[in-house]
């Protein structure tokens, strides 16, 4: 057994111990309390003192690209979605497989050491399964598929079928299926995606409703994206826009369910937040990256007030500063008229229930797995105990996963 003293342990719903301890054996908490009732019964037992810290249940990032990790600095911010992705194909041009390799590697690390337990990828290419399956993260990886050509969504979900045959799941590692988005894949591969997804409780997940040029490409087939997907041989001879909203596209698909995680979500009708409640299926935001783009008003707040579960994500950093979660925490935190309290949920508890894990990570319980994240604090930090981890000097300096440490910054 190992015990983990810090000074506050962060509970649910706004509750937290101060001077607290987590007893943890094997990889699951067996105890939460106060270290002076704890200490008793801990007699021979290695103690971790984090001192001038706040524990909390590791943080999830239901939303990441690690495969672009690499890319940080080297994509200028615009407001134009398809310069975007240009500048992106342009950038990635010469990658060899050693390119992307390293570029997960890197995430790995990033994400680990800043206090994320599980992760929720994309995967573009089969480099982020192997990678990530050898990595300590906790973790979903969605194989993406493309394909706006209907005649092709057969052949498509047979290979991403394939592809996905050898991977076992495991408490640490999941598989999805990730259409990519309803600009890029047509109705019947989003069908066959869905039952395939059944067929073999895969989770799916797919990028929605986010730019203004997705909303005009559906509804009348004009504007930047079809000029995009000419340039890339990528729209059939013959398309014609459904004339539907993001939200109705995917439920004339049949595919809105409650597994189903949707990701970005900036531009939403009330009609639209009415099927995503009606569905149960959650939503993944990412408050940087939504910046990065020059995106105005997300409907965070009326997704929250519907009661839809909305987890945090970073996106990728070519699209971001940073995979940090805790940034994402006190960007929200100075940003959006939200609690402290709802900050953590939606960084915690939000974005393991976004991820199918809410029975056993996302919050320091007995029953639960060890994963869970140290903020040291600043020595003169005023204000309650959530303003001081949300203050902009925080940071992370330990990182547990399922019982082992995998960070520890002892300065």
């Amino acid at each position: 057994m190992t015990v983990i003293k810090a000074k506050y342990i962060i509970l649910d719903d706004g509750k937290y111990i101060e001077n607290g301890a987590v007893v943890i054996e094997g990889t699951k908490i067996r105890k939460v309390g106060a270290f002076n009732e704890i200490k008793s019964s801990a007699e021979n037992t290695e103690i971790l003192d984090l001192k001038n810290t706040a524990l909390l249940p590791g943080l999830i990032n239901t939303h990441t690209h690690l495969d672009l990790t690499r890319l940080k600095n080297r994509i200028a911010p615009t407001n134009d979605f398809t310069h975007w992705v240009f500048q992106l194909v342009g950038a990635r041009a010469r990658w060899k497989a050693d390119d992307y390799a390293a570029s997960i590697k890197e995430g790995i690390t990033l994400c680990i050491e800043s206090g994320t337990t599980t992760i929720a990828d994309i995967a573009s290419s089969g480099h982020s399964f192997s990678l990530l399956e050898e990595s300590p993260l906790r973790k979903v990886v969605y194989k993406e598929i493309i394909g706006l050509n209907p005649d092709y969504a057969q052949k498509i979900i047979a290979k991403a079928s394939g592809d996905l045959s050898d991977i076992r799941a495991t408490d640490f590692y999941n598989i999805g299926l990730s259409p990519h988005a309803p600009y890029s894949v047509s109705k019947e591969l989003y069908k066959a995606a869905s039952r395939l997804a059944r067929e073999k409780n895969l989770l799916v997940c797919t990028h929605i409703a986010e730019t203004q040029d997705e909303i005009e490409f559906l509804a009348k087939g004009t504007g930047n994206l079809p000029v995009l997907l000419h340039k890339l041989r990528a729209i059939p001879d013959g398309w014609q826009p459904p004339e539907l909203k993001p939200l109705q596209y995917l439920s004339e698909a049949g595919v809105l369910d409650e597994k189903l995680l949707l990701i970005h979500c900036n531009y939403l009708t009330d009609e639209e937040i009415a099927l995503i409640r009606s569905s149960g299926a959650s939503v993944a935001f990412c408050p940087k990256s939504h910046r990065f783009f020059g995106h105005k008003n997300h409907p965070l707040l009326k997704l929250l007030g519907e009661g839809i579960n909305v987890g945090l994500g970073t996106d990728s950093l070519a699209s971001n500063d940073t995979l940090d979660i805790l940034q994402e925490m006190k960007f929200l935190y100075t940003h959006y008229l939200l609690s402290s309290e709802t900050i953590f949920s939606i960084a915690t508890k939000n974005g393991a229930k976004a991820l199918g894990m809410e029975t056993h990570v996302g919050q320091i319980k007995e029953g639960f797995e060890a994963d869970m994240c140290g903020i040291r604090l600043a020595e003169n930090a005023t204000g309650n105990v959530y303003s001081q981890i949300l203050d902009a000097s925080s940071k992370n300096i330990f990182t547990m996963i399922a019982g082992s440490v995998c960070y520890y910054a002892n300065e």
